[in-house]
């Protein structure tokens, strides 16, 4: 009897140890909750950087790349027609064009993404040359693959830590567009005011920086941000997304203020020339000139960048 029990005993251990390994085999197997029924995993995997992940909507026909954090998207297509702009800051970025008083010959992009912005400009300023700069190669096979994203004699990408790009290169640009991002914070040393002299640096008589920038609300050094930025450049203008929670900053090397009439004609100007399919008079009406404003907040240095520390703080 007790050689019976002893067997059961076993019997009993193995069945729950078989329906344990078959229950973690099924639980790893499921799509993330993070995932909608309507999404496709087209790809994921882990690059020297970040875990990268390609996620199709095939009710919305839309194409995303995801990093760690999956409710945060670093570019994304629509698949049918992968020429236009999906998101509202990749579209707000452009109001950068209407700060220039002529027409852009040299422009930088540092963040690759889905390659949706430098190949939306290629497209209607083929005359112009574009440096893209990426640090991570997987995204720019990503991007090529899932994304469409294709160089070409004007548009070469660099494979390259943003910064060291800026400090070597002997280039000058009319428009430099700051859009990377890990996960949900720019990395620190991208964000300091040695880094903005650089930057400054790097840019032609009259040029203009344009950087992405998360909201306040999840951001816990936006206003440390601005004053940085007021710091290196005479001029800081900011515009607000509508749908988004991104802001635009465009920073002017010149020392004459933009004033908002000025930049509502510029943009309408540049979409009658350029026939844009983005509507950047409509971005103009989201000016805010932030120069003069007086902040309290600490100034970003090389000494002093605690950016990278948004994912262990809960931003309210």
């Amino acid at each position: 009897m007790l050689k019976y029990i002893k067997s059961l005993e076993i019997m009993l251990k193995i069945f729950i140890n078989v329906f344990l390994v078959s229950l973690l085999l099924v639980l790893f197997s499921l799509p993330s909750p993070a995932w909608q029924r309507s999404d496709k995993i087209l790809y994921q995997g882990d690059s020297l950087y970040q875990h990268i992940a390609v996620v199709e909507n095939t009710s919305k026909k839309e194409r995303y790349i995801f990093n760690k954090k999956r409710d945060y998207m670093q570019g994304g297509i629509y698949v049918d027609y992968p020429e236009k702009l999906l998101f509202e800051y990749t579209q707000m970025s452009f109001i950068g064009l209407a700060f220039l008083d002529r027409e852009p010959e040299q422009v930088l992009f540092v963040g690759l993404g889905a390659g949706a912005m430098p190949r939306y400009f290629n497209k209607y300023f083929p005359d112009a040359y574009s440096d893209v700069v990426e640090i991570d190669p997987d995204i720019m096979t990503v991007a090529g693959k899932y994304f469409y994203f294709r160089e070409k004699e004007n548009m070469r990408v660099h494979i390259n830590d943003g910064r060291v790009f800026i400090k070597r290169t002997p280039k000058k640009y009319d428009i430099i567009f700051l859009d990377a991002y890990q996960t949900d914070y720019i990395p620190f040393h991208l964000t300091t005011r040695e880094f903005l002299k650089e930057v400054k640096n790097r840019l032609k008589d009259g040029g203009v920086v344009v950087s992405n920038i998360v909201a306040p609300t999840k951001n816990k050094f936006f206003y440390s941000m601005i004053k940085t930025y007021k710091t290196e450049f005479p001029h800081l203008y900011i515009f607000k997304g509508r749908k988004s929670q991104n802001f635009i900053f465009v920073a002017t090397a010149s020392g004459v203020k933009k004033e908002e009439g000025h930049i509502y004609k510029r943009a309408k100007k540049i979409e009658s020339v350029r026939k844009l399919d983005i509507d950047l008079r409509q971005v103009s009406q989201y000016y805010a000139y932030y120069t003069e404003y007086e902040l309290e907040a600490k100034v970003l240095t090389d000494d002093f960048a605690p950016v990278n520390l948004y994912k262990y703080m809960n931003v309210e």
